[in-house]
């Protein structure tokens, strides 16, 4: 008897027999190999798992006991993902019998990816290295994280046919220990490196044994570099190939090919829980309500074909886009998910409940919308505290594509006292660094790169002004970004900027925090009205420009 963890958002233990079933639904079936390794598994692992679950074309178990596994373990997988190494002890073996099980399962037609440092085991074992293609060699070296270009995508094979260059944050190898006789599919190339150097070396590659495929790529170091979108589709297309299965696994917009040019073809498209605008099949933005989150918001925001916005990513899972949002309610947290209700296997629940009443549409002939909603504030099971009348314009796209949406709130307490608040700011009783945030807010993709901060005055980490930009290289090395503006005639003396800009997990958020300076209580009839444009900018903007979109805001 085996013990695995199978991961679908949380991590379950189950009970593999030789003649057990393991996870199907008509899925491809992974096993992740994990337990040891030079690199933080105990992060990675679940992250991996959680890419291929999410997918909804695998079925996923992970094994800490890879030394326990027979054939017959084995061949219940179609691909074993290996995350799992015995680096540096390089003489290091399992079982002669495990040898020739593993042997076996990859003769027989098993998959087999590997992951970075996945393959630096059993140097010994040359028929390992063949199959697992890439390792540490006694030349391989590695400088500090950076930025690398992936490129030189074989067009003709399933893994990597039709995909564009991208851009990743990773550990780049250089002098890597490749198998003779391997296939290179993609290069990285680096040239922001410190010490003047640059690095061009093939990262991606691929190689067939017996019946079985093998896959090996030197990215995904870390999480920062496993969030990349570009290299999740390639993990995603490797294990579809691997398996021997159709690779149907189609990349974000901006990583395909380029398309030819043509005259725009704006068209709606909408559901019962989504209106989006596209020109062609291309997505500009989208609007979703009545969700499983339970609350309305913006995902993606596109620009140019490159998205700009993060929903429910893995570190805050209540991220929404764009959306507004209150934190605490008279107490009650409207904000966070609760610990038993934030992934899909669960559902997603928060205390407070944000219900929308009513909603109206009005798709107008020059592909501007309006979006009119009544929305109600309450906890579980009880009265309503706060109503809300919410408009909504967003306006058609420009010649560069960039485009804004106007958002209009008007809170209405139906309580005696209604206080609206946050989590302490570090200068109060009980502060944390994270206190202060509610509201209207925006978190970017976790592909971006190159931030940068735009504000009429920089001091004091940009709390005091009347608009705030921010800015980035996307996946695939455009510039885009966002511009938030207060209407000052609408904004409370509480409001101040949230900035989060931290490259390193990647987390990009901000906002003009509403209550950041201290709570508001309203009383029973009492309004609140706040009004704020946002801009989804193509291409670099500077102060000047900046300031411009400010000024025609205040004259309109």
């Amino acid at each position: 008897m085996h013990i695995f963890k199978t991961l679908f958002f949380a991590i379950v233990v189950m009970l593999l027999t030789g003649c057990s079933k393991s996870p199907g639904n008509g899925r491809i079936k992974v096993l992740i190999l994990s337990g040891k390794n030079n690199h933080e598994w105990q992060k990675t692992t679940p992250l991996l798992a959680k890419i291929y679950s999410d997918s909804k074309l695998f079925s996923v178990a992970i094994t800490e006991l890879p030394d326990t596994l027979k054939y017959d373990d084995l061949k219940q997988f179609d691909v074993v993902v290996s995350n799992w190494n015995s680096w540096p002890d390089n003489n290091f073996r399992f079982p002669q019998t495990w040898e020739k099980d593993f042997m076996k399962y990859i003769n027989k037609g098993g998959g087999a990816i590997f992951i970075h440092a996945g393959a630096s085991s059993f140097y010994g074992w040359n028929e390992y290295h063949k199959i697992g293609i890439g390792r540490w060699g006694k030349e391989t070296n590695h400088g500090a994280q950076t930025k690398g270009r992936i490129s030189d995508f074989d067009q003709n094979h399933p893994v990597t046919k039709g995909l564009k260059d991208f851009y990743i944050i990773d550990e780049i190898w250089e002098k890597t220990d490749i198998y003779p006789g391997s296939t290179a599919l993609a290069s990285v190339t680096a040239t922001d490196l410190k010490d003047g150097h640059n690095i061009s070396e093939k990262a991606v590659f691929v190689s067939q044994t017996g019946e079985g495929r093998s896959f090996f790529t030197t990215l995904g170091h870390n999480e920062r570099a496993l969030l990349n979108s570009g290299l999740q589709v390639l993990l995603l297309r490797a294990a579809q190939w691997a398996a021997q299965r159709d690779v149907t696994t189609e990349p974000p917009a901006e990583m395909m090919s380029a398309k030819p040019s043509r005259n725009n073809n704006l068209n709606w498209s909408e559901s019962d829980t989504t209106l989006l605008l596209k020109n062609d099949s291309d997505l500009i933005w989208q609007f979703n309500y009545n969700n499983r989150f339970g609350k309305p918001y913006f995902h993606p925001l596109c620009v140019k074909n490159s998205i700009l916005t993060c929903a429910s990513p893995p570190d805050h899972p209540w991220h929404l886009g764009y959306w507004f949002c209150w934190k605490f309610i008279n107490g009650v947290n409207y904000w966070e998910f609760l610990d038993n209700f934030k992934s899909e296997e669960t559902g997603y629940k928060s205390a407070g409940i944000t219900q929308i009443i009513k909603h109206e549409f009005t798709k107008n002939p020059d592909f501007s919308a309006d979006i009119r909603l009544q929305l109600t504030y309450h906890p579980a099971d009880s009265a309503a505290l706060l109503d809300e009348t919410c408009n909504i314009h967003i306006s058609p796209p420009f010649a560069d594509g960039s485009y804004f949406i106007d958002n209009e709130h008007v809170f209405t307490s139906l309580a005696d006292n209604l206080v609206l608040d946050r989590t302490p700011v570090q200068k109060e009783p009980g502060g944390r660094s994270w206190g202060g945030y509610a509201g209207l807010s925006i978190r970017f993709s976790q592909d971006f790169t190159s931030p940068i901060v735009i504000a009429p005055d920089e001091q004091e980490n940009y709390k005091k002004n009347n608009w705030v930009y921010m800015g980035f290289n996307t996946l695939t090395g455009e510039t885009a970004g966002v511009c938030i503006i207060q209407n000052l005639k609408f904004t409370t003396p509480s409001t101040s900027w949230y900035v989060i800009n931290n490259p390193e997990i990647p987390f990009f958020y901000y906002s003009p925090a509403v209550i950041y300076d201290g709570k508001i209580i309203l009383k029973k009839g009492e309004t609140l009205h706040l009004k704020y444009r946002t801009w989804i900018i193509a291409g670099k903007q500077g102060l000047e420009d900046l300031q411009l979109k400010y000024d025609d805001y205040l004259k309109n």
